[in-house]
């Protein structure tokens, strides 16, 4: 490891990755998040040894963000719907009045 860039992304990659796998183990995580976060420390890792030091580490902080958005919401995809609740509309369709004027049959 020979800078900031190097320890940060790899320190925030391996604990992503640590947490992805704990999460598997007990359920099913989405895996994008955690291959957003992997990707951005490889892109801030790799911006930052090349000289961008200031757009690598605001990379790498949105990359942090994310994983504590991971780390806080851990089921984030079913946090817009209420449990025993569903969205879906009725399908039965309104009965029709009786006319004031008809007659009943004998």
């Amino acid at each position: 490891m020979e800078s900031i860039f190097d320890f940060y992304s790899f320190t925030l990659m391996l604990v992503s990755i640590g947490l992805f796998v704990v999460r598997y183990i007990r359920d099913n995580p989405p895996v994008y998040p955690y291959l957003i976060i992997a990707c951005t420390c490889f892109v801030g890792n790799t911006l930052g040894d090349a000289g961008g030091g200031i757009f690598a580490m605001a990379l790498l902080v949105a990359a942090s963000f994310s994983f504590l958005g991971c780390l806080l919401f851990p089921t984030w995809r079913s946090m817009s719907a209420t449990k025993g609740k569903t969205d879906a509309k009725a399908t039965t369709a309104p009965t029709a009045a009786p006319s004031p004027t008809a007659q009943p049959q004998a």
